[in-house]
C-alpha cells in the first residue's frame, strides 16, 4: 500500500537528541540529509521559501544524473548554510512532518548539521561576535563608547571596511545601540491587585531581551505602560542573560545550555509564583517556549517556564477573551501594514498582535504573512544579504501595497528589514507595542524615545496627582541619526503638546510654558540642525537649556514679542523696556506673581528690551494647593505701553500646567 501524504494529526516536533553522541557523527547526519533531501526533491513545496531549497534543488538539476545521488556531498553543507531555521516549512509546507512516518523536520535536521559542523571546527570571528549579543550590548552600550559604535555604524567608509574584514555586509542598516538601557531605567508598577483569568495569570514579569534592553528600550516601555493602563501589576525579571537563539542558530549547543542555567533558575521562580513571563521578541519566547524544551525535555523547570511563557500579544488577547482587557482607545491609527514574524507564526496561537489592533476604533491592519527573509544575524553577513533582500522583496511589496500611514512587525529587526527594503515611504516603523500604546495614550508625544519615562509623562495611580520630570541628562538623548528618524512625527507631536502649553497675551505677545520634552526638543534640535554630536558639545547644550525645565513648585516660560514689521517692531520694543517684569500669574484667593526674568543674562538695556525673555513664576505651596482643588488661573501682562489680561486659562492649559506643580 502506498504511503499517503499528509496527516490528518496535528505536526508534532520529538525532541533534540543532542546529548546522544551519534548525533554529531558525520556519517550518519549525511546518511539522513540524503533521505530527507530526496524526499524533498519529490516534492518541492517549499521552492518558494527561502534559498535553501532552490540551492538544494539546482544541486540536484545540475547533477549528472538529475538525481540526488549524484549530488558531492560536500554541496550539502550549501543548503545548510542557506537556512536560518526560521520553522516555516516545518509549520506550513511540509506534508510529511511528524507524526507522519516519514518524520520530516527540515529544521531540525539543519540545526543538527550546524552542530555537527560548529563541533568540528568552531565559528569565525564575525560569527561567534554577532551571536554574541549580550557582550556586544554590554560593551556597545557604554557611555562614551556607544556613540562611537554607532557612529561607526553608520560611516560608509567604515561599513567598507567592515564588509571586506568582517563580512558584514556594507548596506545593511543595523540597529543603533543606547547607552540609556531598559533595565536600568524601566519602572514598572506592580501596585495593582491582582486579577487572575482563567488562562492568564493577573500578574507579569518582563524578561527585556537584549534587543530591547540594549537596543530599542521604548518597546519595553511601551509593554509597561500598557500593562500599567491595564492595571496589571508587573516587575521583570530579577536577573537575565541572551536566550541563547543566536548560539542555537549558529550550532553552538553547549552554549545554549550555558544560557539555559543562567536564566532558567529566575524565571523558574516567577513561574512558580504565579506570573506570566512575556518577552517583546518573539525568537526569544519561542526559544523558551519550544527550542528549549525539545533541547530538555526531561527538565522540569524548563518546562514550568515554558508554560509560563507568552508573547505580549498573546497575552493581551487572552485578557480581552476574558474581558479583562481595557479597550478605551482614545487615536485611531489609519492604515497598518503589519507583518508577522516566522518565529511567532511557529507559536502557532493565532494573529493575535493582529486581532487587538484591529479592536482600535477607525483603525485597518493589511496583514502579510510571509517571511522577512532577515532572521536575525543571517541578513547581516555578507554572503547573504542579497538573499534576504530577494527574499524579502515580496514581503516589502505587500508592505507598501496599501500606502500604509504605518509598518509594523512584532520582530524590530524584520521590521527593520522591511523597512529597508521598501526604501522611501511616508509610513513610520512602530512596534505593535508602541501602536497600541499610542492608542491608549495619544498626549505622550515622545513616542520613540529612548525611555518614556524620560518624557515626563507618568500614569498615576489612583489619588495621585500627575507631574511632570525635572531631570534631563545626556542618557536622555537620541543620537543624530536616530533622532532624524524620528523627527518628523516628533516635531508634529510636539506641536500638538505645545498647543497646551501656550498662552497669547494680547496680540503681541505670547508664553510658551516649557517642561522635560520642549526642552528636550529644543536640544534635539540644535543637535540636529547644528550636526553636534561631540560630548562637550552636547553636555554643553544640556547645561544651556535643563535650567529651563520647571522643579514642581513653580512654572517658566519663553515669552515671545512678536510684531511682523521690523520697524514696527524695533519702535515698539524700545517702548517696552521692563515687560518682562511685568508678566504675571494669579491663583484665585491670592495675591498675583510677577515673573522673575532672564536669570541667565541680561535681554534688554536702557534703549531696548528684547524680543525674547524667559521667565520664572515660583508658586507657593498654597497656590499650588488651590490649582489642584480647580481654583481659577488667570494671566497677564500690566505695563504702561501694554497690558493684557486672561481671566480664566483655558482648561487643556491649566491642566497641563498642573502637570509641572508637585502635589500640594
Amino acid at each position: 500500500m502506498a504511503t499517503r501524504e499528509g496527516s490528518l494529526e496535528a505536526p508534532k516536533r520529538h525532541p533534540i537528541d543532542w546529548k546522544n553522541l551519534d548525533f554529531y557523527n558525520e556519517t550518519s547526519l549525511n546518511q539522513e540529509m540524503e533521505r530527507v533531501f530526496d524526499i524533498c526533491h519529490g516534492c518541492r513545496r517549499c521552492v518558494n521559501l527561502c534559498t535553501a531549497f532552490p540551492r538544494l534543488f539546482d544541486l540536484i538539476d545540475e547533477s549528472t544524473s538529475g538525481e540526488l545521488d549524484s549530488v558531492n556531498k560536500q554541496q550539502f553543507w550549501e543548503v545548510v548554510d542557506r537556512c536560518y531555521l526560521c520553522d516555516m516549512c516545518f509549520m506550513t509546507k511540509c506534508p510529511y512532518v511528524p507524526p507522519h512516518e516519514w518524520n520530516i523536520d527540515f529544521p531540525h535536521l539543519m540545526l543538527r548539521a550546524k552542530a555537527v559542523k560548529y563541533k568540528k571546527q568552531g565559528a569565525g570571528f564575525r560569527d561567534e561576535l554577532l551571536s554574541s549579543t549580550d557582550l556586544m550590548g554590554k560593551l556597545a552600550t557604554i557611555p562614551v563608547v556607544v556613540q562611537a559604535v554607532n557612529a561607526m555604524n553608520n560611516t560608509p567608509a567604515v561599513r567598507k571596511i567592515m564588509d571586506s574584514t568582517l563580512g558584514i555586509h556594507a548596506d545593511r542598516k543595523l540597529p543603533e545601540y543606547t547607552a540609556d538601557k531598559f533595565r536600568a531605567n524601566a519602572k514598572p508598577n506592580d501596585t495593582f491587585p491582582v486579577k487572575d483569568g482563567a488562562r492568564t495569570p493577573g500578574k507579569v514579569a518582563i524578561y527585556a531581551t537584549c534587543y530591547v534592553n540594549y537596543n530599542e528600550p521604548g518597546i519595553g516601555h511601551d509593554l509597561l505602560k500598557i500593562l500599567e493602563h491595564n492595571e496589571i501589576p508587573a516587575r521583570l525579571v530579577e536577573k537575565e542573560a541572551c536566550c541563547g537563539m543566536p548560539k542555537l542558530e549558529l550550532g553552538d549547543l553547549d552554549a545554549v545550555e550555558k544560557l539555559k542555567n543562567e536564566n532558567i533558575p529566575h524565571l523558574l521562580k516567577l513561574a512558580q509564583d504565579g506570573y506570566a513571563i512575556l518577552s517583546a521578541v518573539p525568537s526569544c519566547t519561542l526559544m523558551y517556549k519550544q527550542e528549549l524544551p525539545l533541547m530538555f525535555p526531561h527538565d522540569a523547570a524548563v518546562q514550568a517556564v515554558a508554560a509560563a511563557m507568552f508573547d505580549p500579544f498573546e497575552y493581551l488577547a487572552l485578557r480581552n477573551q476574558e474581558n479583562l482587557l481595557k479597550t478605551d482607545f482614545k487615536k485611531p491609527l489609519g492604515n497598518v501594514a503589519y507583518h508577522i514574524p516566522c518565529h511567532q507564526r511557529v507559536q502557532n496561537f493565532g494573529k493575535k498582535t493582529r486581532d487587538i489592533l484591529q479592536l482600535i476604533p477607525d483603525t485597518t491592519v493589511n496583514t502579510v504573512e510571509r517571511c522577512s527573509g532577515h532572521d536575525g544575524t543571517w541578513g547581516v553577513k555578507s554572503e547573504h544579504f542579497a538573499d534576504s533582500m530577494k527574499i524579502g522583496r515580496p514581503v516589502f511589496k505587500q508592505m507598501s501595497a496599501s500606502n500604509p500611514d504605518y509598518i509594523s512587525s512584532d520582530c524590530a529587526i524584520a521590521a527593520r528589514h522591511i523597512e529597508q527594503g521598501i526604501g522611501e515611504s511616508k509610513a513610520q516603523k512602530l512596534h505593535p507595542l508602541t501602536l497600541l500604546r499610542l492608542a491608549y495614550d495619544p498626549d505622550t508625544p515622545d513616542k520613540l524615545a529612548v525611555s518614556d519615562d524620560q518624557s515626563g509623562s507618568h500614569t498615576p495611580s489612583p489619588g495621585e496627582k500627575q507631574m511632570t520630570t525635572t531631570t534631563l541628562t545626556r542618557e536622555n538623548l537620541l543620537t543624530l541619526e536616530a533622532y532624524a528618524k524620528i523627527r518628523k512625527d516628533f516635531r508634529a507631536q510636539m506641536m500638538a503638546h505645545k498647543k497646551t502649553r501656550k498662552v497669547p497675551l494680547g496680540e503681541n505677545i505670547t508664553l510658551i510654558f516649557e517642561d522635560a520634552l520642549t526642552i528636550r526638543y529644543q536640544i534635539q534640535e540644535m543637535l540636529h540642525v547644528e550636526r553636534i554630536f561631540q560630548e562637550a558639545e552636547i553636555v554643553h547644550e544640556l547645561e544651556t537649556y535643563t535650567p529651563l525645565i520647571p522643579d514642581g513648585h513653580n512654572w517658566k516660560a519663553t515669552m515671545m514679542i512678536e510684531y511682523a514689521d521690523p520697524v514696527v517692531r524695533a519702535a515698539k520694543l524700545a517702548t517696552l523696556v521692563g515687560i518682562e517684569d511685568k508678566v504675571w500669574v494669579k491663583v484665585a484667593g491670592h495675591a498675583p506673581v510677577y515673573a522673575i526674568a532672564d536669570e541667565d543674562l541680561e535681554r534688554e538695556n536702557s534703549e531696548k528690551t528684547s524680543s525674547v525673555h524667559f521667565l520664572r513664576f515660583e508658586l507657593t505651596p498654597a497656590m499650588i494647593q488651590a490649582l489642584h482643588q480647580n481654583a481659577t488661573l488667570s494671566m497677564g501682562v500690566d505695563h504702561p505701553a501694554y497690558q493684557a489680561t486672561i481671566d480664566s486659562v483655558a482648561a487643556d492649559v491649566r491642566a497641563s500646567l498642573l502637570n509641572d506643580l508637585a502635589t500640594a
